[in-house]
């Protein structure tokens, strides 16, 4: 079991890659603190965790809220001995238009997609350093933020290029503590987040969302879209003494759709 007896946090836990990495991190033997801004998600998300000698703690957060944040960090520190491993996460988007795009939209993602992920890295990085026994940190990217250009709107584009830009300073700033940090870059994902961008798609064609699928699976030269678990299958290796050579790097996961 490779993360026996480590804690690792997981935001945006109550759905999709986030909850199948927390399947995968608890086969691992690790403790979960499964982080999502719906509850009942993140409650369900630890009720699926098959092996009870794991522990889990469902937590309510708000990645956009420093001061939820805060609070998170202080209950990691006073019921779970701190956190070794983090997968940061939760995010947003909805498929806009360049021009329909307005400045809400554009707020409220990068709130989210990338405050949110920066003052998350910022915080757990800040605990990990005062632990003083290293850390793994592993950030949600995107090839939209490698300049994808069929990515879902601008904003989030923009957003998950922040995530790439600061996943690349912090791991310069921490390796000196033994804290590696990577992001990982999904293409297209079987989510609810994915299921929803077909959706759409489908009303402005008129085309069958299977239709859908299928152009854009045609698209990718291995031919398939990504199921959460493969992701999480590359969240774990980051995460896993396997890894710990690898800093600073942005990986690609997404069938060949970018190669650079």
């Amino acid at each position: 079991m490779q993360l026996y007896g480590k804690t690792a946090l997981i935001t945006g836990a109550g759905q999709g890659i986030g909850r199948a990495t927390a399947v995968a991190f608890a086969k691992e033997g690790a403790n979960l603190i499964l982080a999502d801004i719906n509850y009942e998600n993140a409650v369900e998300t630890a009720n699926q965790i098959a092996d009870k000698n794991i522990q889990c703690w469902p937590y309510k957060l708000d990645v956009s809220d420093v001061n939820q944040i805060n609070s998170l960090i202080n209950f990691a520190v006073e019921k779970c001995d701190g956190i070794d491993l983090f997968f940061n996460n939760a995010g947003v988007t909805q498929h806009i238009s360049f021009f329909d795009i307005n400045e809400v939209q554009w707020d409220k993602i990068n709130k989210v997609n990338a405050k949110g992920a920066f003052f998350c890295m910022q915080q757990v990085a800040r605990l990990m350093v005062n632990q003083g026994r290293g850390g793994k940190i592993v950030n949600a990217g995107s090839i939209a933020g490698k300049g994808y250009k069929r990515a879902s709107n601008a904003a989030y584009a923009a957003s998950k290029g922040s995530v790439i830009a600061m996943t690349h300073i912090a791991a310069e700033y921490l390796a000196p503590h033994g804290i590696n940090v990577n992001a990982i870059c999904p293409g297209m994902v079987q989510t609810d987040m994915f299921k929803g961008i077909v959706s759409l798609r489908s009303e402005e064609t008129g085309q069958e969302a299977l239709q859908i699928k299928k152009n854009i699976e045609s698209e990718i030269p291995l031919g398939r879209v990504n199921q959460p678990e493969d992701v999480a299958a590359l969240v774990l290796f980051l995460v896993s003494d396997s890894s710990r050579n690898i800093t600073g790097q942005a990986l690609n996961i997404d069938g060949g759709m970018i190669m650079h």
